[in-house]
């Protein structure tokens, strides 16, 4: 009811706050509109004070994954017990702002808005009327750090970096030579640090992105050799029928490119890349650009050296497909989607755009040969998956989403179909196909 009002109204931004437990239901109502399946349009800003710290680890791991920790203003005072109560249990996320009379200090990595907090439960009793005073300090603090910093002027060192830690110390009302100080000094080092080498990781990548362009373009070259080949199979086919020099020269091509992108999702899960990576352009493109091209190859060397029947199962089984293709489909599924041409393709796409379209082929293969030799309970199972994936085949032709090499002449897709032909005649069904049917990608 609320959020409909807020719409009816045309609110461009909506800032939620709360005072101690109030602004713990504060930060609880932003996450829960934030996360409705379809969350208002205008921009919510949650803004609390004094308040007391909310969930685990999970939670403030997740809030940054989500990119919502940026919606999120915690005002604390530094003799103010309430925020950093249960510290070593809870943990915080969004930005926080730490106040004295000498000024204040912003802080975002929750790591160091925890030490932070141990550090402050350190340095003394804390004092319950600071619970009173956080209109003073959002009154004040632009005056009193203006006044912490000139009167400081002469003793401010040359170099930005350590000024800048030195006022910040300051602001918590911290001197340089006292063991608060010292401890306060580190933390915000280390904040600047952590904050600082996701960036610096992320600049490294770009440039070992422009190193491994090389190898896309030596597969795309290959791809496109084999449109051309007078064998009329394309490059999938090719890559897992022959072993000669130029698939050994390609098959270092993906395999150096498989080592890089592996590089990016252990990068991503350990958390050492900026948390709107993702959001890049850039990176979502390119990590699109790679899987459409080399990930019907990574099928075709499974399929050519590491797939057993009585083994681990198909590419799309048991964790056989790589993790790093799971992380790409969820930044497309995410970031991607809304940057897809919506118009109706007038040529067969350059690259196939479901990359897992040939693990599926190999898997209705299986199923057709399995057709002959099944009970009859099972042979119903397997042409009802049959016709699923043939109908969503066709769809895909029809919407010419699918490149050139999926409809060469020997290509594996149309063998099947011939085989998948003859198997109807022989049984003498005759069955439309139903786009309807089509199987979820």
């Amino acid at each position: 009811q609320i959020t409909q009002g807020l719409e009816m109204e045309k609110i461009k931004q909506v800032v939620i706050t709360g005072y101690s437990t109030g602004g713990a239901v504060a930060a609880l109502t932003t996450l829960w509109l934030l996360s409705l399946p379809s969350p208002p349009s205008f921009p919510f800003l949650c803004i609390t004070f004094g308040s007391p710290l909310l969930g685990n680890q999970s939670l403030s791991s997740s809030v940054s994954r989500s990119h919502v920790a940026q919606n999120f203003c915690h005002v604390v005072t530094i003799h103010d017990l309430v925020p950093r109560r249960n510290v070593d249990q809870l943990w915080p996320f969004g930005t926080y702002l730490f106040c004295s009379d000498s000024g204040g200090l912003c802080l975002e990595n929750a790591a160091s808005v925890r030490r932070m907090f141990h550090i402050l439960n350190s340095t003394g009793t804390p004092n319950i009327e600071e619970r009173q005073r956080y209109e003073h300090y959002v009154s004040t603090l632009s005056h009193q750090f203006l006044i912490s910093r000139s009167s400081r002027s002469e003793n401010i060192s040359d170099n930005s970096y350590e000024a800048g830690v030195a006022l910040a110390v300051e602001s918590l009302g911290f001197s340089d030579d006292h063991p608060s100080g010292v401890s306060a000094k580190e933390c915000i080092e280390i904040a600047t640090r952590m904050s600082r080498a996701p960036i610096e990781r992320a600049s490294e990548l770009a440039i070992e992105l422009g190193d491994v362009l090389q190898s896309r373009l030596e597969i795309q070259w290959y791809k496109d050799s084999c449109d051309a080949s007078p064998k009329k199979l394309g490059y999938y086919d090719n890559f897992k029928l022959y072993s000669n020099q130029r698939e050994l020269k390609v098959n270092m091509s993906r395999a150096k490119l498989a080592k890089f992108w592996d590089r990016v999702y252990g990068m991503v899960e350990k958390k050492e890349l900026p948390s709107d990576f993702d959001f890049e352009l850039k990176w979502l493109f390119a990590s699109q650009f790679y899987q459409l091209l080399a990930e019907p190859l990574d099928i075709a060397y499974f399929y050519k050296y590491k797939y057993s029947k009585t083994g681990s199962g198909h590419y799309m089984e048991n964790g056989n497909r790589p993790k790093r293709y799971l992380l790409l489909d969820k930044w497309w599924k995410e970031r991607g989607e809304c940057h897809r041409v919506k118009t109706a393709r007038t040529r067969y796409a350059s690259t196939t755009q479901d990359t897992c379209f040939w693990a599926k082929v190999e898997e209705a293969k299986e199923w057709l040969d399995d057709m002959r030799s099944e009970g009859t309970q099972r042979q119903a199972l397997l042409w009802e998956k049959i016709v699923g994936f043939e109908s969503y085949a066709n769809k895909l032709v029809k919407m010419k989403d699918v490149s050139l090499d999926v409809l060469a002449d020997n290509s594996s897709y149309n063998l099947w179909l011939e085989k998948l032909k003859e198997f109807k005649l022989d049984n003498g069904i005759g069955m439309v196909v139903d786009e309807s049917d089509a199987m979820e990608t």
